[in-house]
C-alpha cells in the first residue's frame, strides 16, 4: 500500500488538522490505502495531499511532483 510508503512526518501533517477537515482526510488516507504506487494517483489526489498537509510546493522540482520525492521515504 502507498500509505507504508509516505514519510511519517506528511501523515503527522495529516492528522494535525483531521478534526477540521475529517472527509478529505479520510478520503486521502483511503486513496493511499488503496494505491500501490506513487504513479498511480492524480494530479488532483497529488494536491489534496499537499494541500491538507500544509506543505509548500512552490520549491519543489518537476522531479519532486512527478516522482513523490518530498513525500516518499527515501528508502522507496
Amino acid at each position: 500500500m502507498l500509505i507504508d510508503q509516505i514519510k511519517p512526518e506528511i501523515l503527522v501533517r495529516l492528522d494535525k488538522d483531521y478534526e477540521k477537515y475529517n472527509t478529505i482526510i479520510n478520503h486521502i488516507y483511503n486513496i493511499l490505502a488503496n494505491k500501490q504506487v506513487y504513479s498511480q494517483l492524480t494530479i488532483d489526489e497529488i494536491t489534496s495531499i499537499v494541500m491538507f498537509a500544509g506543505l509548500d510546493y512552490i520549491d519543489w522540482s518537476p522531479s519532486d511532483i512527478l516522482f513523490g520525492d518530498k513525500i516518499l521515504n527515501n528508502n522507496n
